[in-house]
């Protein structure tokens, strides 16, 4: 064989292993959807943070950062009653139906305390062993899955993760996240097996599958929403620094 020979073939060799890893690391683009603003109501929650459905999707639950305490208002964020119990650095709520209780989360001591619905006295503590760099990027959403009878929780940053959870086996999952600058909120949409979560720094919706796979990010207008539920193509969402219960329509193609 000629040297040209051997020349030519290595330059083959070389084109092809170069169009196999551009094919590999290619970028794979993720849609974006549109919301369209229909309502805001102010809050009297000083920095809300979290958000839940009550029994039968007709109330909404959120948490105070700064009161460290629980409310329970109507769809249009008027106040119904604040339960009794202050806890400490609260970030998450979510309501589950099962069992009739309510479960925070609280960032700094990475953990989860459950409160009973009806009386809103708290009944029991879970710690979550998770690292710990920050009492600031700690626990920081929460949403109860009503088909597997999970809890979905998600640590804020540093490190960033998806952790489902139950009292028996305690973690079941941990998923690192890397899609987000940081997470405020979660929502577990188990018609549609779907996980939803609010970036309060990257501003951003985002519709994912249960492995938190990107499906969808929807753009938001400024930062500090900390709380999501979704309603069919409703989605409402609380905002920690304007203290308002915004409601936004998916808009559809």
């Amino acid at each position: 064989m000629t040297r040209i020979s051997i020349i030519v073939i290595l330059f083959i060799l070389f084109a092809a292993s170069c169009k196999k890893d551009e094919t590999t690391d290619a970028v794979i683009e993720v849609p974006v959807g549109q919301l369209e603003l229909i309502e805001s109501y102010p809050i009297d929650v000083p920095e809300p943070s979290g958000l839940s459905f009550g029994p039968d999707n007709n109330t909404l639950l959120t948490v105070s950062d700064h009161t460290n305490q629980v409310y329970e208002m109507d769809m249009q964020g008027n106040i119904i009653r604040i339960l009794d119990y202050t806890g400490k650095d609260l970030e998450g709520v979510t309501y589950n139906p099962d069992k009739n209780l309510i479960v925070v989360a609280e960032e700094a001591d990475r953990e989860l305390t459950f409160i009973d619905y009806s009386s809103g006295s708290k009944l029991e503590t879970y710690k979550l062993e998770i690292p710990s760099n920050s009492d600031n990027n700690g626990l920081e959403g929460i949403s109860y899955n009503t088909n597997n009878k999970l809890y979905y929780v998600v640590n804020e940053t540093n490190p960033d993760l998806l952790i489902s959870w139950d009292v028996n086996s305690g973690i079941i999952s941990e998923d690192k996240l890397n899609f987000a600058s940081d997470y405020s909120g979660i929502f577990t949409d188990p018609d549609h097996s779907l996980l939803w979560f609010v970036s309060d720094q990257s501003k951003s919706l985002f519709q994912c599958d249960y492995n938190a796979n990107v499906l969808q990010v929807f753009y938001l207008d400024e930062r500090k929403y900390e709380g999501i539920v979704l309603d069919g193509d409703i989605v409402y969402l609380v905002n920690d620094a304007t203290a308002k219960l915004y409601y936004y329509q998916i808009k559809k193609d």
